[in-house]
């Protein structure tokens, strides 16, 4: 009985923190993030894929006109990025399905949502459409009415459940395209091409767009990406895993809606503030970096920015556009969670690496010790040939060379050259015009 009741104990132990998941304080922390977590556990999926899921889906219908100023540097977009990293089949859709449910889009939502990712043309595009305008006319309302291209809205949601054509679209002969399209975007710069021909121009002005991306990577197909980090891409993306180890046994019940009447009303009454700590911080920060008194590691360039991004979106999920404390706070956990499972896929990248060069240092080795081998065997070989032609020519008095090679069995004859040259050498045989005499010694 007393067994029985240790095997129990041991069942309902809590499981181990696994650190590239949020936290389960993170979830507990707001009724918004028990709602992601409760609506993902209820499908048996990552709690952690929903909740990215969520934020790009809200950085995509967040008004363009409502940037958010910290006072340190230009006013930044909310366009967020999620990578969801595991392996095929762990549930990466369910960052559609989830956000789709929990946050219903707008009715009055001019937005493209879940697009498939091409070209950076093609991301350009998905806000292009076309507009019947009237010209000319007699002031009595008459005029030539014509369809022409020009951008019909300003939000557009991004889903790839494997990147893999993404990295290939980026490393092609195309790849120049998306990769700076990707970067532009995410800070809400200007994107699009301006060509000579009206029905190639695409110009997406900043201030006019709203964007969220989700892409899903196996580990091995991500990789690839961290190349371009010079470029800052993977900077650019929020990292979480799609592996939930904290999902029960029995799945909770599935949640209501989230009420935002806030992102419903397009923040139209609201400006996006920050508590004074934050922007305090932020300039401090900011200050070190302009001075070079501090030099981030390069994977963690965009950590101000990303911070802001974050926090801005999970005030926004509090139905507030004031930024506090709390929020900034909470966005760095998330932060700090991306970090952990980038980090975890670059060592184990750099561990692949580190094996592979050490099987190619082996099989150099393995054949260098192969060669050396047969030089050291050709070698013997010879010395042994040159013994045996020496000790003949020294018992015969001397031989022709046409004896000597008639004398040898026919796999040492291949030698015989070199294995004259070394018993001359060692003085054990005397070549003369037109025989082989003894040398001055003999072989031992």
């Amino acid at each position: 009985m007393n067994n029985d009741a240790n095997w129990a104990d041991d069942v309902n132990e809590p499981k181990p923190v696994n650190p590239r998941l949020l936290p389960a304080e993170f979830f507990e922390e707001r009724e918004a993030h028990r709602r992601i977590r409760q609506a993902a556990h209820a499908i048996n999926r990552s709690a952690d894929v929903a909740f990215a899921g969520v934020l790009a889906r809200l950085s995509a219908l967040m008004p363009p006109d409502r940037p958010a100023d910290t006072g340190v540097g230009s006013p930044a977009s909310m366009n967020t990025f999620v990578a969801l990293l595991g392996p095929s089949g762990s549930g990466k859709s369910s960052s559609k399905r989830v956000p789709r449910f929990l946050v219903p889009t707008p009715h009055d939502a001019n937005i493209m949502e879940y697009l498939p990712l091409g070209t950076g043309e093609g991301i350009a595009e998905a806000y292009m459409g076309e507009v019947e305008i009237t010209e000319g006319g007699d002031g009595r309302g008459k005029g030539r009415t014509k369809t022409v291209r020009e951008q019909v809205r300003g939000n557009a949601l991004f889903y790839a459940d494997e990147g893999e054509r993404l990295i290939k679209t980026m490393f092609g002969r195309s790849g120049t395209t998306i990769g700076e399209t990707l970067r532009t975007a995410w800070t809400g710069d200007t994107i699009g091409q301006f060509n000579g021909q009206k029905i190639n121009t695409r110009v997406i002005e900043e201030g006019t767009y709203s964007m969220g991306m989700i892409i899903g990577f196996q580990p091995e197909t991500a990789l690839p990406l961290f190349d371009d980090a010079a470029a800052g891409t993977p900077q650019r993306f929020l990292w979480f895993s799609t592996l939930d180890t904290t999902l029960p046994n029995e799945p909770p019940e599935w949640p209501p809606p989230l009420q935002l009447p806030l992102l419903a009303d397009k923040l139209r009454n609201a400006q996006i503030t920050f508590a004074d700590t934050i922007r305090k911080e932020l300039r401090v920060e900011d200050r070190a970096r302009v001075t070079g008194e501090t030099i981030p590691a390069p994977l963690d360039s965009h950590r101000p920015l990303t911070l802001v991004k974050t926090s801005v979106l999970l005030a926004v999920l509090e139905n507030r556009a004031n930024v506090t404390a709390a929020d900034w706070e909470l966005a760095k956990i998330v932060w700090d969670t991306s970090c952990r499972v980038r980090d975890a896929l670059v060592e184990e990248a750099a561990r692949q690496r580190s094996q592979e060069e050490e099987q190619r240092t082996k099989q150099h080795v393995d054949r260098a010790v192969r060669a050396h081998k047969a030089v050291t065997s050709t070698e013997r070989n010879v010395v042994r040939v040159a013994r045996r032609v020496s000790t003949r020519v020294h018992e015969s008095g001397g031989m022709t060379l046409g004896a000597v090679r008639k004398d040898l069995a026919s796999r040492d004859r291949g030698c015989l050259t070199d294995a004259l040259d070394f018993a001359e050498a060692q003085g054990w045989i005397d070549p003369s015009a037109d025989k082989i005499l003894p040398g001055s010694s003999r072989p031992s």
